[in-house]
């Protein structure tokens, strides 16, 4: 078992695996780590190599599953530490096991399968870097832009519900559910758009965080119209002029358009975070 004075040791593991392996820059803060690794009935181990961590994993409890994560160090893979390690944690969860990865690499994909683990969901992480230039993308004809707002929040949601009420695995978050999802982690209201037709309707929208583009849905009509290029542009502009070099965003795995309009912008892959799945 890890005590919790392990921790800081935890977060340089997984910080030399997102330096390996690529990812998400904030799966390297400390916020994050700990959310993974700390909490009531967690589960904590980790491997040594003359006292130096070079291994770690976590099981957390929710109400009807157990959440795996686990890391190993670089230098130190190759050696059965990972599946020493999933045996272990698997073992100690009590039901559902779900096992979450933020850079799925070949040789995890197929320890997971080894054990028995069904993938059941996969995005793939893009990154912008400040080599490419913003484009500048016009808007369709008739379509003005609004920010977000106290008095345009609402219509932001009533075009997320429109863009992506025919997406598999639509969660169908209430108004309330959704914006505090948003909201808990940096959110940039600056640079999230609304667009609204000739009559006032919303038929698109984009929300960012801090070096981040959130979402971006446009209802069916508008789709192939330019519509979601031209609202992605106008946000990564405004995330640039207020100083992020570096922009992300991830696309789930089955939406393979979304993921050819961001390469088309500049966007390259970086990794796919995946989930697994034993019942």
């Amino acid at each position: 078992m890890l005590p919790d004075s392990e921790l800081g040791a935890v977060l340089g593991v997984v910080r030399r695996c997102l330096a390996a392996d690529g990812g998400l820059p904030v799966t390297g803060e400390p916020s994050f780590v700990n959310r993974r690794y700390d909490g009531p009935g967690t589960v904590r181990i980790g491997a040594y190599e003359q006292g130096r961590l070079v291994a770690c994993g976590a099981a957390r409890p929710y109400a009807h599953r157990w959440s795996l994560v686990g890391a190993v160090d670089p230098d130190f893979r190759g050696r059965g530490l990972g599946g020493e390690l999933l045996d272990r944690l698997m073992t100690a969860a009590e039901t559902v096991v779900q096992v979450e990865t933020e850079a799925l690499t070949p040789a995890a994909e197929e320890l997971f399968h080894a054990r028995g683990l069904r993938q059941v969901f996969a995005e793939d992480v893009f990154r912008l870097g400040p080599e490419v230039p913003p484009e500048q993308a016009a808007l369709p004809d008739g379509i003005r832009v609004e920010e977000w707002g106290e008095e345009t929040r609402g219509a932001f949601y009533q075009a997320y519900c429109a863009s992506f009420a025919d997406r598999p695995g639509y969660p169908g978050l209430t108004l309330e559910q959704w914006v505090s999802w948003l909201v808990e982690d940096d959110f940039r209201p600056d640079a999230s758009l609304l667009a609204r037709d000739a009559a006032g309707a919303p038929v698109g929208f984009v929300v960012c965080a801090e070096g981040f583009l959130v979402q971006l849905g446009a209802v069916p009509a508008w789709r192939r119209r330019g519509l979601g290029r031209a609202l992605a542009a106008a946000a990564l502009a405004r995330l640039r002029a207020a100083g992020d070099a570096e922009v992300f965003l991830d696309v789930n795995v089955n939406n393979p358009a979304s993921a050819a309009l961001f390469r088309g912008l500049g966007f390259t892959g970086v990794s796919r975070r995946a989930r697994f799945e034993r019942r």
